[in-house]
């Protein structure tokens, strides 16, 4: 029974095995175990089944020790059996014959190459029958040899029909079809270039002298062949358009028609009508379709002649013949660029910068000069087509330059564009030799190999080699073909020389390898395995090392992993003089054992920090090994095998970052920026010294940041899910400084009116503060750690300590607790730091915020000290001033409850800077600009300062004794005038200086 995987599983019959059932318990326990599997093999299907919706694309299957492992692009996805028994895999090789756990059966799939070919005979699995048939043409044949494994899961993966076939899976009868494809939505159009900013595609028309030549072999005098010209040719094979699909996976077998839309889009008036593109041929690759069209009717439009520019759109009419649904995509448009290429020909592909390496117009011409390359006479197989490639004359520019048009005949350009490379060996004879020097050698499409002719005739190819071949020099003679005219474009001559060993090292082959597998950052030093499976390794290296004639068994012998199985050396290039780079990682090989023979296999293994400096920049990182064949030690000669492997994550998560919600914030301790009011914003918090009356205050200056947080902890949020080691519980949380230079948090002003800097150090736990010009630094406030950290707090050093030194205190004083500018109010900026490894950065969006450090207290000017000139004995008051803590507390209201403001806060010394009292007299009234002592000697204030007992307890009935002021003026008469007289204020945290302003009234009866 042949079921589609769509929707939900539909479960089969169960047959429980394990012998009688002996209780209803025992029953219900079997059934329920079961039911668990099965729902764990359908969430397992439907999520694949998703997953391929979505353009997931299958990488390989693997059998496990109790079933199968499905590898995608998207991570794996694992079918387990219900039993001990490993699963199957049933899949097409790199032969192209079937392979069952790696075995391969000998059965070709879609014939020896790959396609249907009338009398071709290959082998397809029916998932029906479950047995093989055998398709010849038309007919169809049941051979009833069963492909399934008994007991166990058989995954068969048809490449050919985009299906997954799956048999004995737990909880399902019969066959269940995966599609590994699906439906197509949209069409982007991947640009050659871009024509005056557009996206455009080119189409090119190729002139060239159509040439004949003569056939040739090997064996016979063929020393004067040379090609014919003949007459013009313009060859224009059509547009090749490239579009990305999505889904990649889209299955193009269900596009029922391609058809492009044309038009011209004005520049200005043009002649001609529109060009017309017909769909010739269409191929799909790693997401990419591929369109080949013929162009008819109409011309090209050109920009700068016509003023027009023609654009062509594709429409995909697509079938979905299980939602009967019939859909018409249409890409983006994309403008087409007509290019004349004219003088194709055949050159070095190492040619120079000015490409003029071309090779020889006629066998004459390349027989008289000395051979171009060499090859050693037991050499397997040298591929030609690595070392040609075609120059054109490109008039896009609208100037004639010469360029080569491919890399070289391996890499398909030209064929891409209606032509086509062919090889063949051209005879001819040297002196008195009566066999032909080309005779020496044979040629497999591209592949030159020198071996021994027999009775003077060439040999197949893979004939006996000796070392009589040396100094032999075959001709190769290289077409390159219009394939749509079946013209001839240009021909050219290479002579080789066969040596007997070689002058330098070389290159046979540089294999490479992609992977997808994604990454995401973590904080361990896990590993991650990449790994070339066995039959990757056999399809990309030992059976194209078979097409240059290097065996399997001669690889295995002879070439050699350099640095060692263990720990391959690491290269920086894949040339013959490529040195050692440094590692990243280990790549090693390890032997697989198929069943029918041991093959190897390559794995690069990446420490998880090792792959983080690899991608935390780039969104691709490469290794480059080889293997090596010892030619010649003593001239250290060899031949190199390289291996790429090549790692592009589809997911690169390497910036694991999240935010610091406001929400997270007590909003009652935050303010808005140098604003007074509590719950106005979240920039600003405000350190204080301890409250009086709090149990154990003692006026000290710590405030732990913590306490501003919801649950006295910071949490991070909105930590993208996929970062599992950087979610909130896994990181820690660190206070830091955030350095002032530059901002306006430098330089700041102390009480005493001195300017500082201020500087971080000690990892950002400090702030420093020292004089301008002065190199000796004060510590201002640190971030130390709580006495008794609370359990579960995930930032220690979270308590912000005033320094109490003479420069901080001084800074501390500058401005009244209200004036909360940066530039009077100490104010400093943190910043939250999580992190889990100290090697990945963390970026946490809103984490800084701003620290005023409140002064303790302000000291007020009550102005009510007013004297009256000429007293008897002088004037004499006692002083009086206004004390208020961080809250506005007057020291002498009822809010102290109690509480000696003046012993807590230790308010211990009040002086008098008599030498800098200032006067308005002989001024403007209230306007202090003038030193008393500058205006008059006569008046004289003195003052008696008090003691801090004084202070704390009083003085003849006084609570809070100031000291006294007197006032004397031993010379005239005086009208009403004012003095500003400064003090200086001690207490715990520093000075404050205080201006009173006394009121003198005139001298008495005057």
């Amino acid at each position: 029974m042949r079921k589609r995987f769509y929707g939900a599983l539909v479960l089969g019959s169960f047959l429980l095995a394990g012998g009688v059932v002996t209780s209803c318990s025992d029953y219900d326990d079997d059934i329920n175990n079961l039911n668990q599997r099965v729902d764990a093999v359908e969430k397992t299907l439907n999520d694949l089944k998703a997953a391929i919706e979505k353009g997931v694309t299958i990488n390989d299957i693997a059998t496990t020790d109790n079933g199968i492992v499905i590898k995608t692009s998207k991570g794996d996805f694992t079918i387990i059996n219900g039993t001990s028994q490993a699963g199957c895999t049933v899949e097409i090789g790199p032969n192209g014959t079937w392979v069952i756990n790696g075995k391969d059966t000998g059965k070709p799939s879609k014939g020896a190459d790959g396609e249907d070919g009338k009398d071709g005979i290959y082998y397809e699995p029916n998932a029906e029958t479950n047995t093989w048939w055998k398709v010849e043409g038309d007919k169809k044949t049941d051979t009833g040899v069963s492909y399934l494994a008994e007991g166990t899961i058989t995954a068969v993966y048809d490449k050919v029909n985009g299906e997954l076939l799956l048999n004995g899976v737990e909880g399902y009868q019969g066959t269940l079809v995966i599609s590994l494809t699906t439906g197509l939505k949209s069409l982007v159009f991947q640009p050659d270039f871009y024509y005056q900013g557009i996206e455009a595609m080119s189409v090119g028309t190729y002139n060239y002298t159509e040439k004949t030549v003569a056939k040739v072999n090997a064996d016979n005098d063929f020393s004067k062949d040379a090609p014919t010209s003949l007459k013009g040719v313009a060859m224009s094979p059509g547009l090749v358009a490239n579009y990305h699909m999505n889904p990649s996976n889209a299955d193009i077998n269900k596009i029922e028609k391609l058809s492009f839309i044309s038009d011209d889009k004005d520049y200005t008036r043009s002649e001609g009508g529109v060009v017309k593109a017909t769909v010739t041929s269409k191929e799909a690759k790693d997401g990419i379709l591929t369109v080949h069209a013929q162009l008819t009717d109409g011309t090209i439009k050109d920009i700068n002649t016509d003023g027009k520019v023609t654009v062509l759109a594709l429409q995909a009419n697509y079938k979905n013949a299980e939602e009967k649904v019939d859909t018409t995509i249409t890409s983006d448009y994309a403008a087409v660029k007509a290019v004349d290429y004219n003088d194709m020909v055949l050159a070095h592909a190492d040619a120079t910068v000015d490409h003029t390496k071309h090779l020889y117009a006629t066998a004459a011409e390349a027989i008289k000069n000395e051979a171009e390359y060499e090859i050693v006479w037991n050499h397997e197989g040298m591929d030609v087509a690595e070392l040609v490639q075609t120059h054109y004359d490109d008039l896009s520019s609208g100037t004639s330059v010469h360029e080569a048009w491919d890399v070289n005949a391996k890499s398909g350009t030209v064929e891409k564009y209606g032509f086509e490379y062919s090889y063949e060996l051209v005879g001819y004879h040297k002196g008195e030799n009566k066999t032909s020097e080309s005779a020496h050698a044979a040629m497999k499409g591209s592949v030159l190999r020198p071996q021994m002719p027999k009775d003077g005739k060439q040999q197949a190819f893979g004939a006996e080699q000796n070392q009589a071949e040396v100094n032999r020099e075959p001709l190769v003679r290289v077409i390159l073909r219009d394939k749509v005219s079946n013209k001839i474009a240009s021909v050219g001559y290479i002579k080789f020389k066969i040596v007997d060993q070689a002058a330098e090292s070389s290159v046979l082959l540089n294999a490479q390898f992609q992977f997808n597998d994604k990454y995401t950052v973590n904080c361990t030093e896990n590993e991650h395995k990449l790994e070339i499976a066995w039959h990757d390794f056999e399809e990309d290296i030992l059976a194209k090392l078979q097409e240059l004639g290097i065996s399997k068994e001669d690889f295995h012998t002879n070439f050699k992993l350099e640095g060692g199985n263990d720990d391959a050396t690491q290269y920086d290039g894949v040339t013959a003089t490529s040195q050692p780079a440094t590692k990243k990682g280990i790549v090693k090989q390890t032997i697989s054992d198929t069943g029918a023979e041991q093959t190897e296999i390559i794995t690069w293994t990446l420490k998880n920090n090792e792959a983080y400096q690899l991608f935390k920049n780039n969104e691709a990182a490469s290794v480059v090994v080889r293997y090596a064949k010892e030619i010649d030690a003593t001239k250290h000669i060899y031949q190199y095998v390289y291996v790429t492997l090549t790692w592009t994550p589809s997911e690169r998560n390497v910036t694991p970052a999240g935010k610091l919600a406001d929400s997270d914030k007590i909003k009652e301790y935050w303010y808005a920026t140098n604003k007074p009011t509590a719950g106005s914003g979240y920039s600003d918090i405000h350190a204080i010294v301890e409250t009086v009356g709090q149990i154990g205050a003692n006026d000290e200056f710590k405030s732990d940041i913590l306490n501003t947080f919801v649950g006295n902890d910071v949490t991070v949020s909105d930590v993208n899910s996929v970062y599992t080691a950087f979610q909130n519980d896994k990181l820690t949380k660190e206070f830091k400084f955030v350095d002032p230079q530059g901002t306006d948090l430098t330089p700041v002003t102390g009480n005493s009116g001195t300017q500082y800097e201020i500087t971080v150090g000690k990892n950002g736990t400090v702030l420093y503060a020292n004089i301008k010009g002065d190199l000796n630094k004060y510590e201002v406030v640190r971030l130390i750690n709580q006495e008794t950290p609370a359990a579960g707090k995930t930032i220690q050093q979270s308590v912000l300590e005033y320094v109490d030194n003479d420069v901080a205190k001084d800074i501390l004083n500058y401005a009244d607790h209200k004036d909360l500018d940066v530039k009077e109010t100490f104010t400093a900026q943190l910043e939250i730091k999580p992190t889990n490894c100290d090697w990945v950065p963390f970026t946490l969006d809103n984490n800084k915020f701003f620290v005023k450090f409140l002064r303790p207290i302000s000291i007020i000017d009550p102005n009510d000290n007013t004297f009256t000139d000429a007293e008897t004995g002088g004037a004499k008051r006692d002083l009086t001033l206004k004390f208020v803590d961080w809250r506005d507390h007057n020291f002498d209201g009822t809010e102290t409850k109690g509480h000696n403001y003046y012993e807590y806060y230790g308010v211990n010394k009040i002086e008098c800077l008599e030498k800098d009292i200032k006067t308005d007299l002989n001024g403007t009234s209230g306007k202090f600009d003038k030193l008393l002592s500058s205006v008059t000697d006569k008046i004289k204030f003195h003052f008696t300062e008090p003691t801090y007992q004084e202070i704390q307890q009083g003085k003849n009935g006084i609570k809070h004794y100031f000291g006294t002021l007197l006032y004397e003026n031993n010379g005239v008469t005086v009208g009403d005038f004012q003095i500003q007289v400064p003090f200086d204020v001690t207490y715990d945290w520093g000075t404050i200086r205080v201006y009173v302003v006394c009121k003198i009234s005139k001298t008495q009866a005057n």
